[in-house]
Parts: structure tokens; sequence; C-alpha cells
């Protein structure tokens, strides 16, 4: 049943994918990340961003703009809610990829399973590859497989520029 669930969510995960990038594209904005409910009744969240930063009013107006495709392609079952944020100064990663723009910076993660004894990590990204994370951490460097980490966000360390 779990596994009948999880494929039901990653369809919906996919389904919405494809409705939503190409209006994100057409207004010049990045998908950062997208959250979809385990179950009826859940939230979705979209993430977005872009160079120029992300405003309220910016958040308001995707957020008609997608509620408008879901009315009319109504690719979620049941009830939820939209939410249409900015990934902010402590943002969360969804990719490998991204993680490594944030190269030299910290983040704070947790894994699914222990390593080293342990799951919650704190360290400075280094490098990625093959779908290992490697962090600069208080043990040492430590390496991190993309598949086992449950989350990752940036620390925010204030302006440095002054």
């Amino acid at each position: 049943m779990r596994d009948r669930a999880m494929f039901q969510q990653e369809e919906l995960y996919n389904e919405l994918l494809r409705l939503f990038s190409p209006l994100l594209d057409s207004l010049g904005l990045r998908l950062w990340g997208l959250q979809v409910p385990a179950s009826r009744g859940g939230t979705i969240r979209v993430y977005i961003d872009s160079p120029e930063g992300i405003s309220i009013d910016r958040c308001a107006e995707v957020s008609r703009h997608l509620s408008n495709i879901l009315d009319a392609e109504d690719p979620v079952p049941g009830s939820y809610t939209l939410e249409v944020s900015s990934p902010g100064l402590e943002r969360p990663f969804f990719s490998l990829e991204q993680v490594l723009e944030y190269q030299g910076h910290r983040v704070n993660l947790k894994t699914r399973t222990p390593v080293e004894g342990r799951k919650k990590w704190r360290g400075r990204v280094l490098s990625g590859e093959r779908g290992l994370l490697h962090l600069d951490t208080e043990q040492g460097s430590q390496a991190f497989s993309w598949e086992d980490i449950q989350f990752v966000h940036l620390i925010y360390e204030g302006s440095e520029s002054g």
C-alpha cells in the first residue's frame, strides 16, 4: 500500500512539474522546488526564485496563475492547499546541483539512516559527484549519499558586504 501511495505521489509531482514549468519559464522564474502532499487535503508547496529575488506580490501573482492551471487541469484528487513562496535565506535544497551552487557555504542536513552514528550534520559544502555530497564538518570531511539525505538547507550567515 505504501509503495502505491509513493508511486501516486511521484506521478502527481511529475504532472505538476509538467503543468507549472512552462508558466514559470514564461515569467522568467526558476522553479526552485516542489513539494506535493503525501495524502488528500495536504499542501502543495511551490518555491520560486529569480536573480532579482521574489516579492510577496510576485508570489501572489504566481499563485493566481497556478490556481487557474490547477482548476482547469484538475490533477489533484480531493482538496488541497497551494502555497507559493521564495526559498528564503535558509533555503531548502531539492537537488545535489542546487547545493553545489552554494559551495563554501554552511548547511544543515539530516540523513535517513545514521552516518557514523548520527543523522544530523552541519558543515561547509565542499563538492559533490556521483550522487555524493561532501561537507567539511567539525569531524572533518564527510560524504553523504544524496539518496540518503532526508533534507538539507542553507544556514544564513548574514550579509557578506557588511
